[in-house]
């Protein structure tokens, strides 16, 4: 008879302390404020784990806008209770800043270089019509292949997206060309072509990834980004 009544006793007071214990879900965050969040993860009198997820969602949304040294100084000061994966994407989001300014400069560089030697060679320019047309059925079949291939690829696993192969093969057909006539047009000598493919190669990696990092960053993730 007592040991019934001391399960009992030991249930009653376990289950509600238990459920107290668990990390509110990330909607009760939503809307916050850094300074509301600041103020959840430093309170004493909160529950730990409401205190860490506070801390955590406070790092991750200052990433997030951009403000990184925010993000740094609120993951040095909730330290002792946040998920170490909050200061691991900010410094991924940090990253991924970097290469996103990386990746406009080639991608600008790229076309402003092809740019201004298309226009330096307008009076070729009739002579690299020809080559464009010669490879033009290789490059819709390139571009066409690119995005339904990667669609189909991407359709076949559980929560992924296609429209990023199917944009980047969209955005590829004008880059394509621009950069085949500027080959057209281009001087002749090893330098200038290694230079150009380096510039082709450059412009499609950058471009790649900011179609990507436009729809969804968390394909970046793989990449350290």
């Amino acid at each position: 008879m007592w040991l019934r009544v001391l399960v009992v006793l030991a249930v009653a007071l376990f289950v509600p302390g238990y459920a107290h214990a668990q990390a509110p879900p990330q909607s009760f965050f939503a809307g916050r404020s850094n300074d509301e969040l600041r103020a959840l993860a430093s309170d004493p009198h909160n529950d730990v784990l409401l205190r860490r997820s506070a801390a955590t969602t406070l790092v991750m949304t200052l990433a997030d806008a951009g403000d990184f040294d925010g993000a740094d100084a609120a993951g040095r000061e909730f330290a002792r209770n946040i998920d170490p994966g909050a200061v691991k994407h900010a410094r991924a989001v940090r990253r991924r800043s970097h290469v996103h300014v990386v990746a406009l400069g080639c991608l600008g560089v790229a076309l402003g270089v092809a740019a201004l030697s298309l226009v330096a060679a307008r009076r070729s320019l009739a002579g690299a019509v020809p080559a464009i047309r010669r490879l033009a059925p290789v490059f819709v079949f390139f571009v066409v292949y690119s995005a339904l291939a990667g669609a189909y690829l991407s359709s076949s696993y559980e929560n992924s997206n296609p429209v990023p192969f199917v944009l980047f093969g969209s955005l590829m057909l004008p880059l394509i060309v621009i950069l085949r006539a500027w080959s057209a047009v281009g001087s002749p000598r090893l330098a200038a072509r290694i230079g150009r493919g380096v510039a082709a190669v450059a412009a499609t990696v950058a471009l790649g990834f900011l179609v990507v990092e436009g729809i969804n960053p968390t394909y970046l993730g793989g990449f350290g980004l």
